[in-house]
């Protein structure tokens, strides 16, 4: 007697199986221990990789997984961190699939290469300016009208030349000098290709920030002020301090300006100046000062003292109580101290990292044939626990770097 039909299963409960088993392997892929291993599994099979790549997946893996130190991006292109860093391995496979000689991006109008600017997110800010000498970068000024700008991202080769600042908006302030460019993060609720750019310029009576945006495609003045607090002598570098606060959505900009700290806050448009201690900390050769938020979300700065040696070298951070505006608010917190063989440059911050440029002393000499150029250490410093890693080993004695954090593919989606 043949055996009785199986029921037929409900063909609800079957269009919901795909779901269910896609979760389940979501699930279990975010249990892997490390990047490295998703991606493993992310090259087993197809329907793996789909999943690995999802948004949803993305967003879930980058909350668990905070995208990790890559390397530094350069006047001349990506430098990737070197073992023993222990994102070494995943920095390999991300140098081996970007572009960083930027061939994907049309030419500016001057006869120069581009080079960063900022990197954030991702994106890479590029500039192609009338003169353009790696070796005094740090030092060159800019007139506005004279900047060519794009955003790119050497991942996917993707680009966005932007429109220079129009006339009309560079003519209400006369000879204008750039001496800050930024790229502004991004939210999570935005569309992932969407970005924004500020450049902040100055002449000896204003203080002046654009703002360009990709979703109008136009640039704009979100803020302006007055210099007569400051002084009327420009910028001695173009390299200022920049950082975002993501919660309250601030931004605050640090420029060494006759041993004056400016921070400004954009939205609030709260100006604050430290001009108490910084003639006994700051010396122009170290590089700029540094700023990051603390725990409770006020700025840090951070100074290098002594950096040639001839003494303990340390790390000054000053602190802001958190919604004051007067420069008495700041105060000396405390010291993080350097191993004193080296002679130290500072170069950015970001993710709550000091980064440094750091050569030994013995080695710091003028007198090298371009054969026998010492080894440079660039350095990370973790601003809570004081932990310092040498990230890589270069040849060029950079004035500016620009750390990358993020992932190689496949977990990198376009950004452009």
């Amino acid at each position: 007697m043949a055996s009785p039909a199986p029921p037929i299963a409900d063909p609800q409960a079957l269009a919901w199986l795909p779901t269910l088993i896609d979760e389940l392997l979501e699930d279990i892929f975010l249990r892997l221990p490390t990047p490295a291993d998703i991606a493993r599994a992310s090259a087993a099979c197809p329907s793996f990789r789909r999943i690995i790549t999802g948004r949803s997946f993305l967003r879930r893996f980058r909350a668990i997984h905070p995208p990790p130190l890559l390397g530094f991006v350069a006047y001349e292109g990506f430098h990737p961190a070197q073992p023993p860093h222990p994102s070494a391995p995943l920095a390999r496979v991300f140098a081996d699939a970007a572009d960083f000689s930027y061939s994907f991006v049309p030419a500016g109008r001057w006869l120069t290469p581009w080079h960063p600017r900022d990197v954030r997110q991702g994106r890479v800010l590029l500039e192609c300016t009338p003169e353009c000498d790696p070796a005094f970068e740090y030092y060159d000024i800019v007139l506005l009208r004279d900047l060519d700008l794009a955003v790119c991202d050497p991942l996917s080769r993707r680009h966005s030349l932007l429109p220079r600042i129009p006339k009309e908006l560079r003519g209400k302030h006369k000879h204008l000098i750039d001496f800050g460019l930024f790229l502004a993060p991004t939210g999570e609720d935005e569309v992932e290709t969407t970005f924004r750019v500020v450049c902040v310029a100055c002449n000896k009576t204003m203080v002046v920030v654009f703002e360009y945006t990709s979703i109008t495609g136009e640039w704009h003045i979100p803020a302006s002020l007055s210099c007569s607090s400051l002084g009327t002598v420009m910028p001695h570098s173009r390299y200022s301090s920049f950082c975002h606060d993501d919660e309250q959505d601030h931004f605050y900009w640090m420029v060494p300006w006759r041993y004056k700290l400016l921070v400004l806050d954009v939205f609030s448009m709260e100006v604050s100046v430290v001009n108490s201690n910084l003639a006994n900390y700051h010396t122009r050769d170290s590089g700029k000062p540094l700023i990051v938020l603390g725990t409770d979300r006020t700025p840090e700065v951070f100074f290098l003292a002594d950096p040639f040696g001839d003494g303990p070298t340390d790390i000054i951070r000053i602190t802001k109580k958190n919604g004051s505006g007067s420069s008495d608010a700041w105060q000396l917190e405390n010291m993080i101290s350097l191993p004193n063989q080296y002679n130290y440059f500072t170069l950015g911050a970001a993710e709550g990292f000091l980064f440094l440029r750091g050569i030994l002393q013995d080695e710091n000499s003028e007198d090298y044939s371009l054969a026998e150029v010492p080894d440079v250490e660039y350095l990370s410093l973790d601003v809570k626990t004081s932990e310092r890693k040498k990230v890589c080993v270069m040849k060029r004695y950079f004035h500016t770097v620009y750390s990358y954090f993020g992932y190689p593919p496949p977990f990198a989606k376009p950004t452009i």
